[in-house]
């Protein structure tokens, strides 16, 4: 046998063993008088089993429904919407009137934009640091920690990336970064 005959024998067995199950669970248990076409009269099964089909408790028509509420509302029936209780005002809180609050701290002046480029800096063998800057009339700047560089800022810290100056006349300081502004 050829695997593809193989492959159709099993299909063919997989089908009649499903078609058998079908049939088997259509069928049910049955007696063997139904089996042979009749029924007797009464009820279906042996004496003091249940039968095939459950009674209806017909005493359940006679009393009366409980009320639910449930499908009471009619989703059609348009009208106006029942007015809201009124609310109440709120109660007027009196807040207590205290000495008047102190003006708040003048916030510093912002520094105004910088006109120069950190470039990086140089180290000697004494490690000495000398930072390079670059204007934007394109004139190159130098100068080590402390010193007044263009009579406008002083070098406060030379770092690896960046560069912490401070302004002529000013106690802030600000940092630039390498290749920034």
């Amino acid at each position: 046998m050829t695997r593809t005959q193989q492959g159709a024998a099993g299909a063919v067995l997989a089908l009649g063993l499903v078609a058998a199950f079908y049939v088997w669970a259509r069928s049910g248990t049955t007696s063997t008088a139904s089996a042979a076409g009749t029924a007797p009269p009464g009820p279906a099964g042996p004496v003091g089993t249940e039968p095939d089909v459950p009674r209806i408790d017909l005493g359940r028509l006679e009393s009366p429904k409980a009320r639910s509420g449930a499908g009471r509302r009619d989703l059609f029936d348009f009208g106006v919407a029942p007015t809201p209780p009124p609310t109440p005002p709120p109660a007027i809180v009196a807040t207590p009137v205290g000495p008047p609050l102190p003006p708040p701290a003048p916030t510093p002046t912002p520094l105004p934009p910088l006109t120069v480029r950190y470039v990086g800096a140089i180290e000697d063998k004494r490690g000495l640091k000398v930072a390079v800057f670059l204007t934007d009339k394109e004139e190159v700047l130098t100068g080590q920690a402390g010193q007044l560089v263009g009579n406008r800022f002083r070098i406060v810290r030379i770092g690896l990336e960046s560069v912490d100056i401070q302004e002529v006349g000013s106690e802030q300081t600000r940092r630039i970064p390498l290749g920034g502004k």
